[in-house]
């Protein structure tokens, strides 16, 4: 009997896990454990701020999503070697924005949110993805 040596498996590829992602499952733990926001006046108070840091987009970011999906989003332990649904929603909205594709920003933001929910969130992205170096 002979040896194969051991290949990349085609069904398990590796993937890259973006910087903000990583950002987010670090914060992710601290958000769920938060109350609940009201999403227009978290970004009305931020936009009166430009100052604010990264974070503090990241965390309305994700405290906004859960309360619009109605669940947190589903965000794997720091160091998880793949990505969820939720966690490349978020990366390819962070993408869009950062590269200032709306019409991407558009697309992916009526394919899982209530329309009333596209503004904010869109600015929040926007902001944190402006950011997310910092976080």
């Amino acid at each position: 009997m002979q040896a194969v040596p051991k290949t990349p498996s085609v069904l398990s590829p590796a993937v890259e896990i973006p910087v903000a992602v990583s950002a987010l499952r670090r914060l992710a733990p601290r958000c769920h454990a938060g109350a609940r926001l009201d999403l227009f006046r978290a970004c009305a108070m931020l936009s009166s701020h430009a100052d604010v840091a990264a974070r503090a987009y990241a965390e309305a970011l994700l405290r906004g999503l859960a309360s619009i999906l109605g669940r947190p989003p589903v965000l794997h332990q720091p160091g998880a070697a793949e990505l969820s649904f939720d966690e490349a929603w978020i990366a390819s909205l962070l993408a869009a924005a950062r590269r200032g594709d709306a019409g991407s920003v558009q697309f992916l933001l009526a394919s899982r949110l209530p329309r009333h929910a596209w503004r904010q969130i869109g600015w929040l992205a926007a902001q944190l993805a402006q950011r997310q170096e910092q976080i």
